[in-house]
């Protein structure tokens, strides 16, 4: 089990359940000594089920900083957001950054309203999510890039197109000094999907891993939880480790990503 997670959501985004202080509860007994809380960043415009309501935020704050005083002599607490690059959300998203102690990157659609990375079936459209994940890192908008593999969820073949993607994306995190997440998410909750080449989870993906085994991209795991119980189980970390078997990845384990997130922000704000 590792003992630390950056990527914890709250029933504030409308896909997820439990109270706040459940999930720190949960870490705590399953031997969590950092936690951090990053859920799906609010814009003006509402997307319910998706993300919480911009009113939401202040008491998002509110909350886990109650918690981590609450909590600390027992666990180390961080606030932070999931937030996608969007240069029309510009201010909103460099407020943000100001603000938290880290932010990640998620980018589920490639516009803020669509398409949808989860439906890239094309080298073009995937090429696309690569620049929105570029764009990010030269604004120094985030501190790691979430699940960074999300764009293959339908993507029919492992095909020279999602090589080059693997590559563009191990270049930007070699380049910015970005590590990438080994995701234990959705892509291995609903177990292995079949594709035109074979079966596989929908993310992670060994084509993009083999990829940043080879360049050394530092790679951060984060349990993307959405149910305090999911702390409580070792079986989605071990689905995910599945994939990168015997790849020689990486792997930062208890990386201090806020000690990053200063500096980054210092660099550039």
């Amino acid at each position: 089990m590792i003992t630390t997670n950056w990527h914890t959501h709250t029933k504030r985004c409308g896909h997820a359940i439990g109270e706040d202080e459940e999930y720190v509860q949960a870490a705590i007994q399953a031997g969590l000594k950092t936690l951090g809380f990053s859920d799906h960043a609010p814009y003006l415009e509402p997307l319910p089920s998706e993300r919480m309501n911009y009113e939401q935020y202040p008491e998002y704050l509110q909350s886990i900083a109650s918690l981590k005083e609450k909590y600390a002599d027992q666990i180390r607490i961080y606030t932070g957001l999931e937030v996608e690059y969007y240069p029309d959300q510009w201010e909103q998203l460099s407020s943000y950054r100001k603000q938290l102690d880290y932010c990640i990157l998620g980018q589920h659609t490639l516009t803020f309203d669509g398409p949808s990375s989860y439906q890239i079936q094309n080298g073009d459209a995937l090429m696309r999510y690569v620049n929105a994940i570029e764009q990010a890192c030269v604004h120094g908008l985030c501190d790691y890039i979430a699940h960074p593999d999300v764009a293959l969820w339908t993507y029919p073949v492992m095909d020279g197109s999602v090589r080059a993607a693997a590559e563009r994306i191990a270049d930007i995190s070699l380049q910015y000094n970005m590590p990438l997440e080994l995701n234990c998410g959705s892509g291995v909750y609903r177990g292995l999907k079949e594709y035109e080449d074979g079966e596989r989870y929908g993310y992670p993906t060994r084509a993009f891993f083999e990829v940043f085994a080879e360049k050394q991209c530092p790679v951060i795991i984060g349990m993307d939880i959405h149910d305090p119980q999911k702390f409580l189980t070792d079986l989605y970390l071990e689905r995910a480790l599945s994939v990168i078997s015997d790849l020689n990845c990486n792997v930062l384990y208890d990386f201090d990503l806020v000690q990053a997130a200063e500096k980054r922000k210092r660099e550039f704000y």
